[in-house]
């Protein structure tokens, strides 16, 4: 027998990571004004400020809605809707829960624990009660649809092929700004320190917008052949 679930259920980020935030983005703002020069550091505090303030005000959370029949996952300002009947996996990997939609591409969540740090502020991870409300929120969704499976919450990562095109292109597009800040970082400075932090700044740019650069264009090629592999399964 399933379980109903007349009232709407929301899971929100804690107080702990909102702190955190603003703290990592003030450090960043602090760190672009110093170290690159105005013309990009200013426009990047200002990206940072307002990521911060879209976390503190609004923060992370996952919602599901039955009587609209909708789940939303929503970080800061940025917010994703999805139909529950569109839903065809609900996939948990330690702290993150993605869901994978019936129109393609997948959309992801990490709730809430997700580095060292978050750990050490004893951050709960709430990935499996997440995950498991989901699916069942989905079975019941999808029971008036004769036909239709059951959506299965598989543990380990998930499918490169199942990413948004969106989500690989912001991946790529945030390579190459910090291939592009670690260009223009300054580490000539009279005070060794400071010459010290602006070389490991470059250097954490550069290998960082390397590594996005290389996930994108992975996500971008296996995206692909999974395609190309789904239609030569279909013209069959």
């Amino acid at each position: 027998m399933r379980h109903t679930f007349p009232m709407v259920q929301r899971w929100r980020c804690p107080t702990a990571l909102r702190i955190k935030t603003v703290l990592v983005a003030a450090i960043g703002a602090v760190a672009a004004l110093v170290f690159l020069p105005l013309w990009f550091g200013a426009p990047v505090a200002v990206l940072l400020a307002a990521w911060a303030a879209g976390m503190t005000v609004v923060g992370s959370e996952a919602l599901i809605d039955p009587e609209k029949g909708l789940l939303v996952f929503r970080m800061g300002l940025i917010t994703r809707r999805v139909r529950l009947t569109d839903v065809t996996a609900v996939l948990v990997d330690r702290s993150k829960v993605s869901v994978a939609r019936s129109a393609g591409g997948e959309i992801s969540l990490y709730a809430w624990r997700a580095s060292t740090l978050d750990r050490w502020l004893r951050v709960p991870s709430e990935a499996d009660e997440i995950g498991h409300a989901i699916s069942a929120a989905v079975a019941l969704a999808q029971d008036a649809q004769p036909g239709r499976e059951d959506p299965a919450i598989p543990r380990g990562g998930s499918t490169a092929r199942t990413r948004s095109k969106l989500a690989t292109a912001l991946l790529g597009g945030a390579g190459l700004v910090a291939l592009g800040a670690a260009l223009v970082v300054r580490v000539h400075w009279h005070n060794p320190v400071m010459t010290t932090l602006g070389v490991m700044l470059a250097l954490a740019l550069g290998v960082g917008g390397l590594f996005y650069l290389l996930a994108a264009l992975w996500l971008l090629l296996t995206g692909r052949a999974g395609l190309a592999v789904a239609d030569r399964a279909s013209a069959v």
